[in-house]
C-alpha cells in the first residue's frame, strides 16, 4: 500500500488480448507498443484496475508469465479514511511468454485489495499476495492460474504477516522456500518472514535493521521506511534495499534521503541480523519517486534504481543508478541515466540478466516539467539496457504516445488528502519488469490511463488505470550470456544524437565508459622525445565503437615526489607536486603522436596519459612509461 492507497475505480470489461507485432522503437533495442491487458477498459464490465502491476516469469522457462494488480484498499482502512474500496487482486496469465493473455480474473480476500505481488516457485506454483492491512492473504495456484482454490472470496484462510503494509514475495534458493517482506503498518519497521513449505506457513526469520548498524541511526517510527522487493542470490543470500528520512524529518512530506542495502549472507533463518550497508545519503536528497528498485545479475553485481534528487537545489527529478560489485558493501556514486530531455522521472523498475553486467530497467518520464506534480505533464514509458554493468546504457521510448497525463503523486495516502499536496494516484506507485529465463527477453508490466485527461478543462478522470504489457520484440532487446560485458550499443542502434524523449522510434545510448589509452613507443634522440600510441572507446556507435575526442600526455622530470612538467614550449616548468600534472595535447586520437622538439635536461622522466571521448568521459590518468635521458 506504500503509505496506504487511495481507492481505485471499480468495474468494466474488455476482450482478449494479442500484443501487436509492431514495435515501439526502431531496430536494436525494441519493445512492443504497450498493450492493455484484458478487462482494462474502464467503460466495460468487469473492469480490472491496473495500478502498480507486478510481473513474474515461471523460473523453469516454460513460457508462463503472470501479472497482478490490487483493486482497491482494505475495507477496514477505507472505513477509517471515509472512502470506499473494492476487494481483491486482479490477475492475468500468459502461456506464451506474454504474447497473449487468455486467463484473467479476481483472486484474493474480500477484506483485501490494498497491495499485491506475484511470485512463481520452482514447482510452477503461483503465489499471489493480497494486502488486508490486518494481514496479507496468500493465494496459490497449482494449475498455471486456472484456479486459486484457497482464495474463493471472503477471508482467505492463509493469513500471514500481521498488521502490515506493502508486502513483497521473493522466491528463495531452496525448494519450497519463499520470503514475505513488508513494512510494519504502525511502526514503519521492515519485517521479513520465511516459508519452507511453498508459502503455506511463514515465521519471522531475522532483523533487517541492525540495531548496531548505520540505519538504526536514522530510523524513527514517525519517519518509517520504504522497503523495496528483496533479492535472493543462488547461495541463498538475501538482499533488502530500504530507505529512511532524517530523524528530524516530519512524518508528512519527509524526504527519504538515506539508502541502505541490508544483507543476510546465506539466508534468513530465524535469528539472523542483517548487515546494513550505506548505498547513498545526502541531507538534500529526495529519492522516493516512489519505490526504489533493486536487481542482481548472474555475475553477482547489484543495482539500485531510484527517482528524485540526489542533492538540494536540483530542479529536475532524475533517474539514478547505483551499482555494487562487492556484494553490497560499497556502492558507486549515483549515475544519472535518464535521457536529458526527460526532466521528471518516476516509477523505476529494474531486473538483472543471465550474464555478468546485464541489466534492464524502465520508468515513466516527461519532458514537460522537472516536477512530477505539474498538471500539464505528459508521461511516456522508457526502457534501457546495459551489458557492461551500467557503463554504457541503450535507451528507447516504449510508448510512442503518452500513457498518462497530468501529475503523478508520490506521497502515498497523503495524495489529495492534505491541502497543498498533489492528488493524482491513478497509477499507484510503481511499474515492474521481469526477465524470461528461457531467452533473457524482458517484459514490462506498466500502469497507464491515457483515456484520462485531467490536464484538459473538460477531460475525464476515472480515478483508475489499466495494466499494460510490453515485451522485447527483437533479439537486440534480450539479455544473453554471450552478450555480457559488451557495450550497450550491441543492443542499440542509435548514435547518441537524440534524446529518446519525444516518443520517437530511435534508440539512444548513454555512454559512461571512458576511453582506453595506450603508449606504443617512446623514442629519444639527443634528449628529444617522440611518443606514439593508440586510444579506443566503447562508445555508442554501431558495433560498439565510440569516438576518441582527445588524447593528452603529461611528461615530467621526476625527483622523489617532486616533478618538473614539460610545457607546450618544450621547456620544464618550476618544480612542484607530481600530482599537479600539466597535460599536452597529442596529435591524433585513435592513433596519436606527441613530439617534444626541444632538448631536455638529463634525468628520469615519467609519461602519464589520459583520453576524452565524444561523450565527455575522461579516462583516469595513469603512468604509462618511465624514461631516462642521459
Amino acid at each position: 500500500m506504500s503509505r496506504m492507497r487511495m481507492p481505485m475505480a471499480a468495474v468494466a470489461v474488455a476482450a482478449v488480448l494479442l500484443i501487436p507485432a509492431a514495435g515501439a522503437s526502431g531496430a536494436g533495442l525494441s519493445f512492443t507498443t504497450p498493450a492493455q491487458l484484458p478487462h482494462g477498459d474502464p467503460s466495460g464490465t468487469p473492469y480490472y484496475g491496473g495500478g502498480e502491476p507486478s510481473v513474474a516469469f515461471d523460473p523453469n522457462g516454460d513460457g508462463h508469465v503472470y501479472v497482478t494488480a490490487p483493486q482497491g484498499i482494505p475495507a477496514a482502512v477505507g472505513g477509517i479514511l471515509g472512502v470506499g474500496s473494492s476487494a481483491g487482486v486482479a490477475y492475468w496469465a500468459s502461456d506464451d511468454a506474454g504474447l497473449s493473455w487468455p486467463k484473467s480474473g479476481i483472486t484474493g480476500s474480500g477484506a483485501g485489495g490494498g497491495d499485491s505481488d506475484v511470485e512463481v516457485l520452482g514447482d510452477h506454483k503461483v503465489l499471489v499476495a493480497d494486502l488486508e492491512a490486518a494481514a496479507t492473504a496468500i493465494c496459490s495456484s497449482t494449475d498455471f492460474a486456472k484456479t486459486f482454490p484457497d482464495c474463493g472470496g471472503g477471508i482467505d484462510p492463509n493469513q500471514q504477516g500481521p498488521e502490515n503494509d506493502r508486502e513483497w514475495l521473493t522466491r528463495g534458493a531452496k525448494p519450497g522456500e519463499v520470503y514475505l517482506t513488508y513494512h510494519d503498518f504502525a511502526g514503519g519497521f521492515p519485517i521479513i518472514e520465511r516459508s519452507t513449505d511453498g508459502g503455506q506457513t511463514f515465521s519471522p526469520c531475522g532483523t533487517i535493521i541492525d540495531p548496531a548498524g548505520p540505519a538504526a541511526q536514522t530510523y524513527t517510527p514517525a519517519g518509517g521506511t520504504l522497503v523495496s522487493k528483496p533479492l535472493v542470490g543462488p547461495d541463498g543470500t538475501v538482499y533488502v534495499e530500504f530507505t529512511t528520512p532524517d530523524q528530524t524529518a516530519p512524518p508528512v512530506g519527509a524526504k527519504l534521503n538515506h539508502l541502505y542495502m541490508a544483507v543476510a549472507k546465506g539466508g534468513c533463518t530465524g535469528t539472523t541480523v542483517f548487515t546494513d550497508h550505506v548505498i547513498y545519503q545526502d541531507p538534500g536528497a529526495d529519492l522516493a519517486r516512489i519505490f526504489q528498485a533493486s536487481a542482481r545479475d548472474a555475475g553477482g553485481n547489484l543495482y539500485v534504481l531510484a527517482g528524485g534528487q540526489t542533492k538540494a537545489g536540483q530542479t529536475d527529478s532524475g533517474l539514478y543508478l547505483f551499482t555494487s560489485t562487492d556484494d553490497g558493501k560499497t556502492w558507486s556514486a549515483p549515475a544519472k541515466v535518464n535521457p536529458p530531455a526527460a526532466k521528471a522521472n518516476v516509477f523505476p523498475a529494474i531486473a538483472g540478466g543471465p550474464g555478468k553486467g546485464e541489466v534492464v530497467f524502465g520508468w515513466f518520464g516527461t519532458e514537460t516539467s522537472g516536477d512530477p506534480n505539474t498538471q500539464t505533464n505528459q508521461w511516456r514509458f522508457y526502457a534501457a539496457e546495459s551489458l557492461d554493468g551500467g557503463q554504457t546504457i541503450a535507451t528507447t521510448t516504449v510508448s510512442p504516445d503518452p500513457l498518462h497525463y497530468g501529475d503523478i503523486c508520490t506521497q502515498g495516502v497523503f495524495c489529495g488528502l492534505i491541502p497543498g499536496q498533489p492528488g493524482n494516484r491513478n497509477l499507484a506507485d510503481f511499474a515492474s519488469v521481469a526477465v524470461n529465463p528461457a531467452d533473457g527477453c524482458p517484459a514490462f508490466a506498466i500502469p497507464g490511463d491515457p483515456y484520462n485527461r485531467p490536464d484538459l478543462p473538460s477531460g475525464q478522470n476515472t480515478n483508475g488505470s489499466s495494466a499494460y504489457i510490453s515485451v522485447a520484440n527483437g533479439k537486440g532487446a534480450c539479455l544473453t550470456k554471450g552478450e555480457a560485458g559488451k557495450p550497450a550499443t550491441t543492443i542499440g542502434s542509435g548514435s547518441g544524437s537524440g534524446s529518446g524523449g519525444s516518443g520517437g522510434s530511435g534508440t539512444t545510448c548513454l555512454d559512461r565508459a571512458a576511453p582506453a589509452v595506450k603508449v606504443g613507443s617512446v623514442r629519444h634522440a639527443g634528449r628529444r622525445l617522440r611518443l606514439r600510441g593508440t586510444a579506443s572507446d566503447r562508445g555508442c556507435a554501431t558495433g560498439g565503437k565510440g569516438k576518441v575526442a582527445r588524447v593528452q600526455v603529461a611528461i615530467a622530470e621526476q625527483t622523489g615526489k617532486q616533478c618538473r612538467f614539460v610545457t607546450p614550449t618544450g621547456r620544464l616548468a618550476a618544480q612542484g607536486s607530481c600530482a599537479k600534472r600539466r597535460f599536452l595535447n597529442a596529435k591524433g586520437a585513435s592513433t596519436w603522436t606527441l613530439t617534444v622538439r626541444r632538448k631536455l635536461p638529463a634525468g628520469r622522466y615519467v609519461v602519464v596519459v589520459r583520453g576524452r571521448d565524444a561523450s565527455g568521459n575522461v579516462s583516469r590518468a595513469r603512468s604509462a612509461r618511465a624514461v631516462r635521458l642521459r
